[in-house]
């Protein structure tokens, strides 16, 4: 039964024509055309994309987003503490710049040796 609905293989080929569209069917030409689309676009302007004004925090790490906010409030402080701040950061750098220039130093006398 199923041979007889579809044919078997070894059935022979049907000729067929070299044209395969249907007789009296105009064949197809235009597939595409932006005609006027410039103009509908330009009617009412092309503007720019709104940018946000603080980026979206969606998808990041919420340990990083966690970490970030404790770490803004850590930096809130008074003028006074501002001041005291400074100051450390500059002890700081001088000690560093100091222990620099020993190693500096120490590394030339090596090097002489």
């Amino acid at each position: 039964l199923f041979r007889s609905l579809f044919g078997s293989r070894r059935s022979p080929a049907k000729p067929r024509s070299p044209c395969r569209v249907k007789q009296g069917a105009m064949a197809k030409s235009k597939n595409h055309t932006g005609h006027n689309q410039i103009y509908k676009n330009h009617r009412n302007g092309i503007k720019k994309t709104r940018r946000p004004r603080q980026m979206s925090m969606r998808g990041m790490n919420c340990r990083f987003i966690r970490n970030q906010a404790f770490a803004k409030r850590g930096m809130k402080c008074t003028p006074e503490e501002k001041e005291e701040r400074l100051a450390a950061q500059k002890e700081a750098q001088k000690r560093i710049e100091e222990k620099k220039k020993v190693e500096k130093e120490q590394r030339l006398k090596e090097l002489q040796k």
